[in-house]
């Protein structure tokens, strides 16, 4: 199906799906699809401003911390998962969680518009935008308290702030790449202004009381963002999001992925929801580590960035340890050798 745009009005846009089976030249289709998408409110071919447009022509992340690099075969291997609360902790954060869902799918319509077929591709844009505002949150949060915790106890962190600050500007790069499908009004961003005032100040609260319980709820909103961005590539497999099956990957996202030039908008959401998947899994991780408890695991965002994973990842106290165990074995063993050669020497009465 094929978006072609009509005006009915003075600065009143009408898209309307034409059947495939009308015979539309790939010329025509080419122009159909950015003036349905200006229409509804993207960004992307809007024109936005000129300081912006200069600043994408030098688009460089050679400063990022990290970058994802994802495979078809890790791609294939995302699966919607849960983990079962075990205690009061876990299910203290997974209800919190639920009740933030709740809260939000009504305030937003998202489950009255998802339940009606209502949910277009500004609106899953606007959704996503602002729970990537709050995602890129809990991050920056806690590398920042352990941070502070290893300069007041004068002590290595073993591995965990380099993984926090990198979900952190994972979620954050996922932002900038949802805002470069679309600018939100003076509103919206009052909204995100407030929700993150709030979020911000209970989240720090929360985690310097029980680090753990934070780490559990990342882990389940993590899951939330899993389904979401499922539901969102079926959505769009099923021929509802037309917009997003056809347009071209924005330009950040294929420089921060590595795709080429003729990737689509769905490769992108297929991508998020890797990242999404690996953060879910790292922070139910964490929740699981006590805090002075060095992170052995290796985080997907940085296997291509840090040449030396061990020196980050916290791996080298298993090998601090292996090499005092083999010194003490061996000063054993040196001492058994000089008492058996002493006693030996000594002469028999």
């Amino acid at each position: 199906m094929f978006p072609i745009v009509r005006r009915t009005a003075p600065g009143i846009c009408r898209t309307i799906l034409a059947p495939a089976r009308l015979s539309i030249s790939p010329s025509a289709s080419l122009v159909a699809f950015p003036m349905a998408a200006k229409c509804r409110g993207f960004s992307i071919f809007n024109g936005g401003s000129r300081m912006g447009a200069k600043m994408d022509d030098k688009l460089d992340m050679k400063n990022l911390l990290t970058q994802s690099a994802w495979t078809r075969d890790d791609l294939d291997k995302v699966e919607k998962t849960h983990r079962e609360p075990r205690d009061w902790v876990d299910r203290a954060a997974y209800y919190t969680v639920q009740a933030l869902r709740a809260s939000f799918d009504i305030g937003s319509m998202y489950k009255v518009k998802n339940m009606t077929g209502g949910m277009h591709e500004s609106d899953w844009v606007r959704r996503i935008i602002f729970l990537e505002t709050v995602a890129g949150v809990p991050g920056m949060v806690a590398g920042m308290l352990r941070h502070l915790h290893s300069l007041r106890l004068m002590r290595r962190d073993y591995g965990w702030i380099h993984s926090l600050l990198a979900e952190a500007e994972n979620e954050r790069m996922h932002l900038l790449i949802a805002l470069s499908l679309r600018q939100p009004g003076p509103i919206f961003r009052a909204a995100v202004i407030g929700g993150q005032a709030l979020f911000l100040s209970w989240y720090t609260l929360a985690y310097l009381v029980c680090p753990r319980y934070c780490h559990r709820f990342v882990g389940y909103l993590e899951e939330e963002a899993v389904h979401m961005y499922s539901k969102l590539l079926e959505d769009i497999d099923a021929g509802k999001l037309p917009l997003f099956e056809n347009l071209q990957a924005p330009r950040m996202a294929r420089v921060y992925y590595n795709l080429p030039e003729d990737a689509k908008l769905r490769d992108v959401f297929e991508l998020i929801r890797a990242d999404e998947c690996a953060h879910r899994d790292t922070n139910h991780h964490f929740s699981d580590l006590r805090p002075d408890e060095p992170n052995t695991m290796v985080e997907h965002l940085r296997q291509g960035h840090f040449q030396n994973q061990n020196v980050f990842s916290g791996l080298v106290v298993d090998k601090v340890h292996e090499m005092q165990e083999q010194e003490g074995i061996e000063l054993l063993r040196k001492g058994v050798s000089d008492s058996k050669k002493m006693g030996a020497s000594q002469p028999t009465k």
